[in-house]
């Protein structure tokens, strides 16, 4: 069975956090670890995460001194697997859980069932059987995003914000190895450097079964100002 070690970045999540969850998904899968990245919380996350390392060695947590932001965080956490984890894939999975951990072992059925995809990427897309709740004005912003995060990547992709992504080691090594410009749409950034060309044959959008929109999180107006950022670092690759 392949392996694979997911990032858990946190700040401030010692009231969201689910250590059950956690644990049972160790219990569940032993080819899974968690690396959890403490953002420099200022609440008692710290506290929670190194309770959850005593309880496995399958659990690891890094303390950042100070808040940096989701999207060095999480690539602190993935070059940090990199450089010393032996897992077959690596990830970063959102700490409130909005994507279970139940979906897990249908991500790594793409790798299996597909040996030319390098990444798979959670949709929030909205088919018949799968229960995707999300506010109302989360879904105008989400379509406003949507349509303007497709024509900077120029492929048909329906969601880049997901925050359920599961990457091999190789192309996390290739994709992670240098800062992100932006703070909130990294995730966008991710996709930019693995290439319009190469998009559609190395990544597959995942459709979930399961997502709910966990009170507390919320679409920051600076990732707009991300947008921004993303268009005009395009327009000086054209």
């Amino acid at each position: 069975m392949n392996t694979l070690s997911l990032v858990i970045p946190c700040y401030n999540e010692a009231a969201r956090l689910s250590k059950s969850a956690f644990v049972e998904a160790l219990l569940n899968w032993p080819w899974v670890s968690f690396c959890f990245v403490d953002d420099g919380s200022t609440d008692s996350t710290a506290e929670l995460l190194a309770h959850l390392t005593r309880l496995s060695p399958s659990v690891h947590a890094l303390y950042l001194p100070r808040n940096i932001g989701k999207a060095e965080a999480v690539r602190t956490g993935i070059r940090y697997l990199c450089e010393n984890a032996c897992s077959d894939f690596v990830g970063f999975w959102d700490a409130d859980l909005a994507t279970p951990l139940s979906e897990i072992p249908s991500f790594m059925r793409q790798f299996e069932e597909r040996p030319h995809i390098k990444a798979v990427i959670g949709s929030r897309w909205p088919h018949l059987g799968a229960e995707i709740t999300r506010r109302p004005m989360r879904n105008l912003t989400g379509w406003i995003m949507k349509s303007l995060i497709r024509h900077i990547l120029a492929v048909p992709i329906w969601d880049t914000q997901c925050g359920a992504k599961i990457l091999t080691r190789s192309l996390a090594e290739e994709t992670f190895n240098r800062p992100f410009r932006t703070k909130w749409l990294f995730d966008v950034e991710l996709l930019m450097r693995i290439g319009r060309h190469r998009l559609s044959r190395l990544v597959m959008e995942h459709p979930l079964h399961t997502w709910s929109d966990v009170p507390g999180s919320k679409l920051d107006v600076h990732a707009f100002t991300d947008l921004f950022k993303l268009l005009a670092h395009r327009r000086e690759e054209l």
